[in-house]
């Protein structure tokens, strides 16, 4: 017990700087009141006009200073400036936690890999391809550049720089081609992001440890979830449903190995009920009982899981989930604006709207 004072002030120590500036930034996030007149607006140019007199108003006005940005533009206006936020955060850190953080942001580079793979595979433009993969540095736009010039998938993996995704990559090659799929390819950029993340917890105490990492379990226990449910929903093979599956954690791999031998939904839920992972999927199931709706489970795990992220902001603020829960209720915040954007314009009614957004 003696020795819990001296961590105190070791992690105090440690996180004061970044976390000054979380709070700061927390605090910019938009309320439930900026939600409801988002969602109330009716007309998209209302809506932008609500959105203007945010904190995002400014940065919307640098990035297009001619008029109202279609909510296409808008969304990439977003995601430079969450990659942005995202590296600023990293750059005001330093030794292990800044090594944590470099290896979250590869999260938003494997999305953005996954985005230009898919489009290259259907044949997009360059120009549109480009428009949708987000790049968080100069050295980023480029390699990006590189990859669409390439112009098959097949040869994409020789152009990255880290070595472990390039042969993760290639192992899945064969799965690609046989399948004319890129299901392997995403499946294993989301596996490479996450042991990266993995790894770098490594050095942290288990306490520190212990919350990011029963988050990520989490997220994918539920990933895996939600993909047996669309297998067995539209009959697929079961070698692509393997295919589709995330690999993470000893303790997860055994529950996803026996996901493949389920043949109902009732069966895929009834593996959770002795888990740790009870809780939620037994809400699931009732979910699910009622509606059979694959999109109805998908907002559900959603709004779970930022719940779970939220409290990691509550109480003692000098640890590592701090920082991961900032960026990852950013994530959601940018992400809701995006999908208020576009339901607005699309006409879509406030109710509909807010069943697609997660509040925290």
């Amino acid at each position: 017990m003696a020795g819990l004072p001296d961590m105190s002030f070791r992690a105090a120590g440690e996180y004061a700087f970044v976390n000054a500036r979380i709070r700061g930034m927390k605090a910019q996030l938009l309320t439930v009141g900026d939600y409801e007149r988002l969602l109330q607006s009716g007309e998209y140019g209302d809506f932008m006009k609500i959105l203007m007199g945010t904190y995002y108003g400014p940065i919307i006005q640098k990035e297009y200073p001619q008029g109202v940005p279609h909510p296409e533009d808008l969304g990439l206006i977003l995601a430079r400036h969450f990659a942005e936020v995202s590296h600023s955060v990293a750059r005001s850190l330093s030794g292990r936690v800044k090594v944590f953080v470099d290896s979250f942001m590869n999260t938003f580079l494997a999305e953005s890999l996954k985005s230009i793979i898919r489009s290259v595979h259907v044949g997009l433009e360059k120009d549109e391809i480009l428009r949708f993969a987000v790049p968080a540095s100069p050295s980023e736009a480029a390699l990006f550049e590189r990859l669409v010039d390439i112009g098959t998938v097949d040869r994409i993996p020789d152009e990255l720089p880290h070595t472990d995704l390039k042969l993760a990559l290639l192992t899945r090659l064969p799965a690609y081609d046989k399948y004319d799929s890129t299901a392997p390819l995403e499946v294993a950029l989301e596996e490479w992001a996450l042991h990266s993340m993995l790894k770098t917890l490594e050095s942290f105490s288990y306490e520190e440890r212990r919350k990011i990492s029963s988050l990520l379990e989490l997220r994918v226990v539920l990933r895996n979830i939600l993909t047996t449910l669309r297998a067995l929903h539209f009959k697929l093979h079961e070698d692509i449903l393997d295919l589709s599956l995330i690999r993470y954690t000893e303790a997860v791999n055994q529950l996803t190995e026996s996901l493949k031998s389920r043949t109902s939904w009732r069966e895929v839920f009834a593996r959770f009920e002795t888990t740790k992972f009870a809780r939620i999927t037994g809400r699931l199931s009732r979910i699910y009982a009622e509606s059979e709706d694959l999109a109805q489970i998908e907002l559900a795990v959603e709004d779970y899981i930022a719940q779970q992220v939220r409290m990691l902001m509550i109480g003692y603020p000098f640890h590592l989930a701090a920082i991961y829960g900032f960026l990852n209720l950013k994530f959601y915040e940018i992400r809701n604006i995006r999908s208020i954007a576009v339901g607005i314009e699309r006409g879509e009614s406030a109710e509909t709207i807010r069943r697609m957004i997660t509040i925290y």
